[in-house]
């Protein structure tokens, strides 16, 4: 009797790792992974569009129309008032093979942007990038990309093999259409036509309604570096909100000790587009804090889209602090951080979210993982941490004698 209940325990064990496993976020694999062997189409007729939600979702489509969801990718407009171009297309550029009577749609606006032309009928990316930082011309090669074997002619990249999948709305692979360009309503609710007919609960995804897991893969679909099953697409082909990601995409993960395209040997942010897979390995996820907790995905008066303000701390302040379950316990600020209190050595996300990403230059795009990083990994490594960020005239040697001063009992 006592070995059959054991066997059953045993059982019920595996099939509890079996479910973990497969719903896990971040992923290098699926036993249900389809193949892209055949693509899975959408129907776009089931469509809306944006202007039709704004019919009864006047607010909200308001403020998305300002936020960088709806700045993802626009026409080629050099002048005027609806000006989209920040590069500099003036005079040749070695790193620009292209001018700007060539360009059809531009993509990004914060930190880079890229541009999309038409060659042989198709939309293609072209190799060069603008550094909106350095204000000046890049190659874009996109040689530390998985998909560069694949597509290493940059005339055969595809826009809707490459980007459109996250950078427009009802995107059909095969059919190499989009219903909307950008990151619109339906990106993230799914097709509206039924429900805007008829709004009931029922026939529109909310992903305020969703499950932690399935609410925040609507965000990991486009801010989770990874790869679908075949070599072809670099965005999840066929997933909709409300879906199971791991169906469709696999998430890349960190490989202690070894730098990658995605991570530095730490498992920190190597670049931009990482935000869920540094994420996952946060105390924030294993408590069940989700994207939402913190971004407004429908836009926002603060940088990032955060629902407060992030360089006052108001958005961190929230639940931590002096009288917060989350702490940490201090009488001042400048007690816990050791810089003045209005100094950029006080705002936590620079101590704990610390730019460690590249995205046209290096130092742009913030780590997610939420730790302190010590300025030890950057010892004998080209690791970034935390200290270093700011003070590029100090070695991390000396990062490290101060932080082993102000905080003796931290590891």
């Amino acid at each position: 009797m006592k070995s059959g209940i054991k066997t059953r325990i045993a059982l019920l064990s595996l099939a509890t790792l079996a479910v973990i496993a497969t719903s896990a976020l971040v992923s290098t694999g699926h036993a249900d992974a389809r193949k892209d062997v055949e693509l899975e189409r959408i129907d776009q007729k089931e469509y809306a569009g944006s202007k039709k939600c704004a019919t009864c979702h006047k607010d909200y489509f308001d403020t998305w129309k300002e936020s960088s969801h709806n700045k993802m990718i626009r026409p080629a407009i050099a002048r005027g008032r609806n000006k989209t171009i920040m590069a500099d297309f003036s005079k040749p550029d070695p790193n620009r093979p292209f001018e700007l009577k060539d360009v059809k749609w531009v993509i990004g606006h914060r930190w880079k942007q890229r541009f999309i032309g038409v060659v042989d009928g198709q939309e293609v990316v072209f190799p060069g990038q603008w550094s909106i930082k350095d204000q000046k011309w890049q190659p874009y090669t996109g040689k530390s990309d998985w998909w560069y074997p694949q597509h290493p002619d940059w005339k055969t990249r595809s826009n809707f093999k490459l980007c459109a999948g996250c950078h427009s709305t009802g995107v059909d692979a095969g059919a190499q259409t989009w219903t909307e360009q950008n990151i619109t309503c339906e990106s993230c609710h799914g097709p509206g036509k039924a429900h805007a007919q008829s709004p009931t609960v029922a026939n529109i995804v909310n992903p305020a309604r969703l499950s932690t897991e399935r609410s925040m893969e609507v965000c990991l679909a486009c801010h989770q570096a990874g790869k679908p099953s075949g070599d072809v697409f670099a965005w999840p082909v066929g997933y909709q909100p409300g879906k199971n990601l791991a169906n469709y995409w696999h998430g890349f993960e960190p490989q202690p000790g070894k730098q990658t395209a995605e991570f530095w040997s730490n498992g920190t942010a190597h670049k931009n587009r990482v935000q869920g897979n540094t994420f996952s390995q946060s105390v924030m996820h294993a408590h069940g804090i989700q994207c939402s907790n913190c971004h407004d995905a429908h836009g926002s008066k603060h940088l990032s889209m955060t629902i407060k303000s992030a360089s006052t701390n108001a958005l961190c302040l929230t639940c931590h602090g002096p009288g917060k379950t989350s702490g940490p316990n201090y009488k001042s600020i400048e007690e816990h951080t050791h810089h003045g209190a209005s100094s950029t050595g006080s705002q936590c996300i620079n101590c704990h979210m610390a730019k460690t990403g590249e995205n046209s230059v290096g130092a742009e795009a913030r780590d997610h993982t939420f730790n302190f990083v010590s300025p030890a990994v950057s010892i004998g490594t080209k690791n970034p941490n935390s200290c270093n960020v700011c003070h590029v005239d100090k070695t991390a040697e000396w990062a490290l004698g101060q932080t082993k001063k102000w905080y003796p009992n931290q590891k």
